[in-house]
């Protein structure tokens, strides 16, 4: 599972190192490149609302070959064989899959694009999915659906949870904070390497994606963490790491060095929260865990979005100084919203 997440989720962040390729392919102005993420993440994240709810009221094998949502599919997919004390290192094996594609995403396409061309990484991508598709037909045990009522009250049952659930709302906030901090930096980070004094080309920015592999051998370990010291303590800890990561990429901007280490807490921080969070929400209610795994990744990939389009406008006259101070802020809101795991005098909800 933790392999087909990572071949899945990199999907949609091949394009990231190849911004600056692109960008001339298109001759189109600077920054407004990055509104190429935006739409594909804004695609995903109604993906996340309107199909992920199905995965209560369908057999989820069906919907994993038919729409481009495994990432989010698979993590309450998997839950629903494992015990609930093991939750969180499972998870973690399975979102150190997605984050691996994530990042690895970026050097594999880099390196693609020095050798063949930027366009050559979407044949690899195709390729790979229909041996995904396969694999999953004749490998994973069917997992007989948990609601029946229709689809349209199904999509209504969202709101219901919403309302009724505030430690999902607070997670799905907060994640989306993180995630659309996350984003941004690693879209502007392909603008701001290949500009004086580095002037990097698609493999080396792409190679930035290695510093992600400490990332992703943690996960395992968050998981742990997260069944031994509960998930909200880990959230609020990987907020807390993300914001160290930007101070540090905002101070270390022309550091290569610097970019890295601090490209690896925010890695470190986004990822752990993911964990802490899907382990978070799939608590609260067995039946519904597509559902509320839909508007988790649903408010992630829309703050992804929304992020992304704002660093498009910023990065003109901010570029990479602009993009760091915008995140710190993202994160800072999230830490506000963590309050109740840190700070003593608040109520807990």
């Amino acid at each position: 599972m933790a392999v087909v997440v990572g071949l899945s989720a990199a999907n949609p962040f091949y394009v990231q190192a190849l911004l600056p390729a692109v960008e001339r392919a298109f001759a189109v102005p600077a920054g407004t490149v990055l509104l190429a993420p935006m739409a594909t993440q804004l695609g995903m994240a109604l993906g996340f609302l309107f199909l992920m709810p199905l995965g209560d009221i369908r057999e989820r094998r069906h919907l994993l070959g038919m729409v481009a949502l495994i990432p989010s599919l698979l993590p309450p997919f998997l839950t629903a064989f494992v015990p609930a004390a093991q939750h969180g290192r499972m998870l973690g094996i399975v979102l150190s899959g997605q984050f691996s594609g994530i990042l690895l995403s970026r050097t594999v396409s880099g390196l693609a694009a020095e050798l063949w061309g930027w366009r050559s990484i979407y044949v690899f991508s195709s390729a790979a999915m229909l041996a995904v598709a396969l694999l999953f037909r004749s490998r994973l045990p069917a997992l007989a659906p948990v609601e029946a009522r229709p689809y349209g009250r199904l999509l209504v049952s969202q709101l219901e949870l919403w309302r009724q659930q505030p430690r999902l709302r607070r997670s799905c906030l907060t994640q989306a904070l993180l995630f659309g901090s996350f984003m941004a930096l690693w879209s502007a980070v392909a603008l701001h390497l290949s500009a004086p004094p580095w002037r990097f080309g698609p493999a080396l920015i792409g190679s930035f994606g290695l510093v992600g592999l400490a990332t992703i051998l943690a996960a395992p370990g968050i998981g742990r963490l997260v069944d031994r010291l509960g998930p909200d303590r880990i959230v609020a800890a990987g907020v807390a790491t993300t914001g160290l990561g930007v101070v540090v990429l905002g101070l270390g901007s022309m550091s290569l060095v610097g970019l890295a280490m601090g490209l690896m807490a925010v890695d470190l921080g986004v990822q752990g929260s993911f964990v802490a969070n899907q382990a978070r929400i799939y608590a609260l209610d067995p039946a519904a865990r597509s559902r509320m795994s839909g508007l988790l990744f649903f408010t992630a990939y829309l703050g992804a979005a929304l992020c992304s389009a704002a660093i498009s406008s910023l990065w003109t006259r901010w570029a990479w100084s602009g993009t760091c101070c915008f995140a710190l802020v993202l994160i800072s809101i999230g830490l506000v919203l963590e309050r109740t795991t840190w700070w003593p005098f608040a109520t807990r909800r």
